[in-house]
């Protein structure tokens, strides 16, 4: 019945009292991979690819991709052995469109749970062949290179992998005379915090070999939820946490799947999922890495937020893990336009709509330490480097809510990584610069920096300086500070944002 009333809207309303906005469509697609790569004097990594990649922000350049993709190890026995970066390449068809070439590299900063990978910074060229099952599904198979410099892990492989093709569409509110289109269809995304709880355990949950308490507390993370693709009830589901609970900071969970949303009434449901992904880090029992997850609940909607509670198992199919868990979490819901019928760019003029403003950032940013030591007694290096991720969605003019990432490339902290959420604040000094400041919170640990229990908190100062309607230059300077460890660095970003902003129902 809502989707029939925007439909109405959308037809009645007239040029005289519509918002135009221009909405540009950029092929899309989220891209999954496997590889087996080489260890010395251990059991080699199964390692799982996933990630985003969008073709058409360079104009001049359509073939070109940019993406974010995250490695995490799901068999060997480094679990918790995570990387994240940036994806750019070149995809060129071969035969016929249905099968092209791809040439492409990785840069990301990670690692964890003992391995031999350095400061993290990892580098993975790839050449694959990916053929086209149908419009929306692609097979792929290739050479990759897999290696931390300033590690002694260096692996040439086979990969195998899959792509689903999607959309993404960009939007900018413009000012013509020119008549719009007024159809439209659009796509549910839900984006919610997330607390995660690990209790009652079956096997587990610490390494017998690591001077740390056997009864330690359950163990707590926090992290974020995101669901889209909702079709006959079903939805995907990508969970991202990081303990900062129960002496194992370091310790963190990615995981996606499918889940099952049942009305009941229209503000109370069901909810159920299974996951798999990869988990470990923090001195916890996970084996390779595998992990899994069922789950189902109970959930209330008020309006477009929605709060949820579920409760279910966590298992590491091939590691000495087991135990159930409760899930709470609170989302908001966006239904967001789209329109597969368009080639590149339309103009839409609606009431019924609006533009909600969304930019994801990517930086490196430089940590300098004081005099103090780490978790093994070595003063911290004077400054180390990591690779941050942002996406940030802005309430009004002034201020945005933000979910943040960071993983150290350099130094000797390769495992180190963290989780943030927060807030950010504008103050615009013109049409093109303004000064910014930010307050998170969030989990961090690995690298055997001294965190306590892994939470941590930050605040920074920062300017932002428009390139163009897409791209931004981003710089910030501030201080992190954890709870209870003594990790306390002073911190300076400099990167850029791309504007990925949204077309909504209102």
């Amino acid at each position: 019945m809502k989707n029939i009333c925007i439909l109405l809207l959308l037809c009645i309303s007239t040029s005289f009292s519509q918002d135009k906005f221009e909405v540009e469509k950029l092929t899309s697609r989220i891209r999954i991979s496997g590889e087996i790569v080489d260890m010395v004097g251990e059991p080699d990594l199964g390692f799982l690819g996933h990630g985003y990649e969008m073709f058409g922000l360079v104009p001049s350049c359509p073939e070109f991709y940019f993406g974010v993709n995250s490695y995490s190890a799901l068999t060997g026995i480094r679990s918790g052995f995570f990387v994240f970066g940036v994806t750019g390449g070149i995809q060129k068809s071969v035969f016929n469109d249905w099968m092209y070439l791809d040439a492409g590299l990785f840069l990301g900063g990670g690692g964890g749970s003992g391995a031999p990978d350095g400061g993290g910074l990892m580098i993975r060229p790839h050449v694959d062949l990916e053929a086209f099952v149908n419009k929306k599904i692609a097979i792929r198979a290739g050479l990759s290179l897999i290696d931390f410099p300033s590690g002694s892990i260096n692996s040439f492989n086979v990969n195998l992998g899959a792509t689903i093709n999607t959309n993404t569409y960009l939007a900018n509110k413009v000012i013509t005379t020119n008549q719009g289109n007024s159809n439209a269809f659009f796509n549910k995304l839900d984006i919610g915090a997330l607390s995660s709880n690990l209790y009652n355990y079956k096997k587990g949950p610490l390494k017998s070999d690591k001077s740390v308490n056997q009864n330690a507390p359950n163990i707590s993370l926090i992290g974020a939820v995101v669901k889209s693709g909702y079709h006959n009830n079903f939805y995907g589901v990508l969970k991202l946490g990081g303990a900062f609970v129960g002496e194992v900071d370091g310790f963190m969970m990615l995981l996606s799947g499918l889940g099952y949303k049942l009305p009941l009434t229209h503000w109370l449901f069901l909810d159920a999922k299974g996951l798999l992904g990869g988990a470990g880090g923090g001195n916890v029992q996970f084996g390779g890495g595998f992990a899994a997850q069922v789950e189902a609940g109970i959930g209330l909607s008020c309006s477009d937020y929605f709060f949820s509670v579920n409760i279910g198992n966590t298992y590491a199919p091939n590691g000495n893990f087991q135990s159930n868990h409760l899930d709470v979490s609170v989302s908001r819901n966006f239904n967001i336009y789209k329109n597969p019928q368009i080639n590149t760019t339309e103009l839409v003029a609606s009431t019924a709509v609006k533009r909600e403003e969304f930019g994801f950032s990517t930086y490196n940013r430089a940590y300098f330490s004081g005099a103090k030591q780490d978790k093994k007694g070595r003063l911290y290096d004077p400054v180390f480097n990591a690779l941050g991720f942002e996406i940030e969605k802005k309430i009004n003019q002034h201020v945005s809510v933000l979910g943040a990432t960071v993983w150290a490339y350099q130094g000797n902290y390769g495992a180190y990584a963290e989780g943030w959420l927060g807030m950010q604040y504008y103050h615009p000094l013109s049409l093109e610069w303004s000064i910014t400041a930010k307050g998170l919170f969030g989990a961090g640990g690995g690298g055997d920096i001294n965190l306590g229990s892994g939470l941590v908190y930050q605040y920074s100062l920062g300017i932002q300086k428009f390139i163009n309607k897409r791209w931004s230059f981003i710089g910030n300077a501030g201080q992190v500070r954890a709870i209870s460890g003594n990790f306390t660095p002073v911190l300076f970003d400099v990167g850029v944002k791309l504007n990925i902003s949204q077309l909504v129902v209102k």
